[in-house]
């Protein structure tokens, strides 16, 4: 399955419309009004759905018809609402395809109706535009709430998702692409003062190939530190989970790793990034043949891959700490919790004290430790003291930087945050990150998640698929840091290790390289410890 989800370009706004205009288009008004609405009173609102694309949504439509052409999409499908069919219908003229209008593609119809039509749409490569509601059901269904974006899932409009995965709903790679500015449109002369105004920014692509996920994003990172997420992407590959017991990462799954990095920058290309950083943790830093692996994803992109010491990982995660929680004199741990590794470095606003890394990732330690679901309590209990145990030869140095909380940043801190923000009677954690959590309430989750199975994990809100294995092993490695250090706050953070990237790429990068088709910064500059 590989469908590409479109929510309908910008509309003449609802002030501005009079219609129903029925001038340019009186075979359209007609079976709208005869043969799709009938007698229904509930459905007879030609006015809205007769309500066209503005000028900028125009522009939005042929952006999103440029960016689907190569993909060469076989079906064409769309809303009955006239605005999601002058949506496609650039990308019709090209590829010389009809417009299918399904009214389960309609706003407000049942989420059944649109999984029914991608189910019949099957292997045909389909583009289909709808309206945001459908488009969110449908995300929160695949569980994209907070694996692509922080703030939950996002459809703003002209916007394309794509999705790719098995006939069951088993999302196996997920792409959000922005929607174009339309620059060609009106801007009120006050707009555009404000545009011109905003400070300089450079388009950057993060490739962060972790012991999980390969994951890009892209962004435009302005000179201040704002970050515009355009593009992001994810592949799940649990690298880590793949190293043999020789330290080794399989021939068959280093192949896998080497193609995904490709195809990830593939798809960078075509948005004009300036810059393209490919990073490495945990799985490539400390398998045997991590620094070989490594080397074939370069020649594959053709790109320097920049294999991350743990120490440089936590103080680009500290650095998108301080940007995005505008730290103060106050000092803070700061904590990355990934699948192979906790990363830590303590600090303030100013500046960072001190870094290290420590082996108390959430996949490594599950697949150590734990062999029961639901988690004995012995098993709970040594994943505590294996965090207390690894804490225990920086804890003198720690307190003695006198931090009062702790921030902490990943994924799988992101799903223990929907959970407690759940229990708090919030729809969604990432609506509220950055999110301040006490020890008392992580003990409360953490004993909650130890004592569920898998299914009973998988019915809690914010809890994906692919983190309920982990998250009461996460919950357990939190309770015991906080609880070796005395420390009773948390900050669950929405920034981490990427925008920490993208921050130390801004504050070193010179002036914009034009003419180059895939340049890179040079890595020597800006990390001397490998």
């Amino acid at each position: 399955m590989k469908v590409h989800l479109v929510r309908h370009a910008r509309t003449v706004s609802r002030v501005d419309w009079s219609g129903p205009r029925a001038d340019d288009e009186p075979a359209l008004v007609d079976f709208m009004a005869g043969e799709l609405l009938g007698d229904d009173p509930r459905e007879c609102d030609l006015s809205e759905l007769l309500r066209p694309l503005s000028q900028a949504g125009r522009i939005q439509a042929e952006a999103l018809a440029e960016h689907l052409l190569d993909d060469t999409p076989r079906r064409l499908l769309s809303s009955p609402a006239l605005r999601c069919q002058q949506t496609l219908e650039p990308l019709a003229l090209a590829l010389g395809l009809p417009v299918e209008v399904d009214d389960r593609l309609g706003d407000g119809e049942a989420l059944s109706g649109v999984t029914e039509l991608i189910r019949d749409v099957g292997d045909a490569q389909a583009v289909i535009c709808t309206h945001s509601a459908s488009i969110r059901d449908l995300l929160e269904l695949l569980e994209l709430g907070d694996e692509l974006e922080a703030t939950g899932p996002v459809c703003r409009k002209g916007s394309l998702w794509t999705l790719e995965g098995s006939s069951d709903f088993t999302l196996e790679r997920a792409s959000y692409v922005q929607p174009t500015r339309g620059r060609k449109a009106r801007r009120s002369a006050s707009k555009l003062r404000r545009e011109l105004a905003r400070p300089q920014s450079i388009r950057a692509a993060v490739l962060d190939m972790g012991s999980t996920s390969f994951t890009l994003l892209i962004a435009d990172v302005a000179r201040n530190g704002v970050i515009q997420p355009i593009v992001r992407e994810k592949v799940m590959l649990r690298l880590g989970a793949a190293i043999t017991r020789n330290g080794k990462i399989p021939s068959s799954i280093a192949r896998e790793a080497v193609e995904v990095a490709r195809q990830l920058h593939q798809t960078a290309l075509p948005e004009k990034v300036e810059y393209f950083l490919p990073v490495a943790t945990a799985a490539l830093r400390d398998a045997v043949n991590g620094q070989r692996v490594a080397d074939k994803i370069a020649r594959a992109i053709g790109e320097p891959v920049r294999i991350l010491a743990g120490e440089s990982e936590a103080r680009l995660m500290f650095g998108a700490f301080q940007q995005r929680l505008s730290l103060g004199d106050e000092p803070v741990l700061g904590l990355d919790l990934g699948g192979g590794s906790l990363e830590h470095a303590v600090g303030c606003g100013e500046r960072i004290d001190g870094e290290c890394t420590l082996g108390l990732g959430a996949v490594k330690l599950h697949g150590e430790l734990v062999k029961s679901d639901p988690m004995r309590p012995r098993e709970a209990r040594r994943i505590r003291e294996r965090a207390h145990r690894a804490i225990e030869p920086h804890r003198d140095e720690l307190l003695r930087r006198g931090p009062e909380r702790i921030i902490v940043a990943g994924g799988t801190p992101r799903a223990i945050a929907q959970l407690i923000a759940a229990e708090r009677g919030s729809s969604s954690a990432g609506d509220s990150l950055p999110m301040e959590i006490n020890l008392g309430e992580l003990r409360k989750m953490a004993k909650r998640l130890v004592r569920s199975d898998h299914d009973e994990r998988l019915a809690m809100p914010g809890v994906r698929r692919r983190r309920a294995d982990l998250v009461a092993t996460g919950a357990l490695v939190l309770v015991g840091v906080a609880e070796s250090l005395g420390l009773r706050k948390l900050t669950f953070s929405d920034w981490g290790l990427r925008e920490g990237l993208l921050l130390e790429l801004i504050a070193n990068a010179g002036p914009r390289r034009v003419g180059h088709s895939s340049p890179s910064i040079s890595f020597a500059a800006l990390d001397t410890r490998r």
